[in-house]
């Protein structure tokens, strides 16, 4: 029995038709309502039919057996899965899609077995509002980044400004160094302003010297006055002579 039979399976082994490749359906594009119905997902099926051990030459939808009704299938997975994300969420859509397309593939089995892949895609009209928004958000982002930049540059340069004052406050030479820094070439000018500025300083110190010596003459000369004629009048009424009335000057400076 054995010997009989072996020699027979091996015969049917050699037998079998060998394997045909995979055969890549056209693509399908449909659109697939989002949720809320405002707007539709475009969504592009990729189909591959594998022989289950039959010879076929086909390359064309119309072509395989059973293309249209997988078709109509896949279709109707694909817009009762897409209804229930919002527009915005592409990503989400595609793999809750591709999900459920594999969960049913062993359900479209007939004389073919089936694979079938979606890509979900949003219209160019949300792609455009997209782009506007992220532009907004871009410009925004960009816009702090600069204010920051300006914030943290003013106090950086206060703090310049600030330490270079404290430097340089109470120097007596302060704006000419100043107009040194801006303006190198103006050196035999500033030095020039500072000589003639050395020299009236002397001039103005030797002035006010003098007044100073003046005044203090006075002041001697004056004390000198009013200290002799009160002694003489003091004199005279000690010795019971009569004293003259004080004149207007002399009371003026008494008073003084």
């Amino acid at each position: 029995m054995r010997k009989w039979l072996a020699p027979m399976l091996y015969r049917v082994q050699q037998n079998q038709p060998e394997a045909e490749p995979p055969i890549d359906i056209e693509p399908f594009v449909l659109s697939s309502p989002a949720k809320g119905d405002a707007y539709d997902f475009s969504v592009t099926l990729f189909r591959t039919a594998t022989s289950g051990g039959k010879r076929t030459s086909a390359l064309f939808s119309d072509e395989v057996p059973e293309a249209e009704a997988v078709l109509q299938r896949a279709c109707q997975e694909v817009r009762s899965t897409t209804w229930r994300f919002e527009i915005t969420a592409p990503g989400a859509a595609e793999q809750a899609t591709n999900e459920r397309l594999q969960a049913i593939s062993g359900s479209m089995t007939g004389v073919y077995r089936w694979a079938i892949r979606a890509e979900v895609n949003v219209p160019e009209e949300i792609r455009q509002l997209n782009r506007d928004a992220h532009k907004r958000q871009h410009d925004i982002r960009a816009d702090a980044d600069a204010a920051l930049l300006r914030i943290k540059s003013t106090d950086e340069v206060r703090r310049e400004w600030q330490d270079f004052l404290t430097a340089v406050v109470g120097s007596a030479q302060v704006e000419h160094a100043i107009k040194l820094a801006v303006s190198p070439e103006q050196l035999p000018q500033i030095i020039a302003e500072l000589v003639e500025q050395r020299q009236q300083g002397a001039q103005q110190l030797l002035g006010t010297v003098d007044s100073i010596m003046q005044r203090y003459e006075t002041v001697d000369m004056l004390n000198f006055m009013v200290k002799n004629e009160t002694v003489l009048r003091r004199t005279l009424e000690l010795l019971g002579l009569p004293v003259p009335p004080l004149e207007d000057d002399t009371l003026l400076v008494g008073r003084a």
